[in-house]
């Protein structure tokens, strides 16, 4: 039988705000920010997630993900778009690997 609790408390001004800095840094980079910004939204879910009680944290980076999003964006290229579903479950587990329990202050340096 399924057990434990999971609650969200994410505010929606947060996230605008956010979507908002990280599309701009984005654009104006043209597009080399966006392993930054999906970071900074990875950690923003995790900072305003708890499973039982327990917050999480999400460790990854932007410059620890750049290679294999670029990796992605070539073999994507390469193979007219048939990598897609293998580039989703790579970003999936690149994001679940960089996922865990909050230690005390995990989320203040963020």
């Amino acid at each position: 039988m399924p057990y434990g609790s999971f609650r969200f408390e994410g505010r929606g001004l947060s996230y605008w705000w956010l979507a908002i800095w990280t599309t701009v840094l984005t654009v104006v980079t043209f597009g080399i920010y966006w392993p930054w910004a999906y970071s900074a939204k990875q950690r923003w879910i995790a900072k305003n997630t708890y499973v039982d009680g327990k917050q999480l944290v999400f460790m990854g980076t932007g410059a620890g993900f750049f290679v294999t999003w670029l990796l992605i964006i070539i073999l994507s290229i390469v193979t007219f778009g048939l990598y897609a579903p293998w580039a989703a479950c790579r970003i999936k587990r690149w994001q679940i690997n960089n996922l865990y329990y909050a230690d005390a202050g995990d989320n203040e340096q963020f």
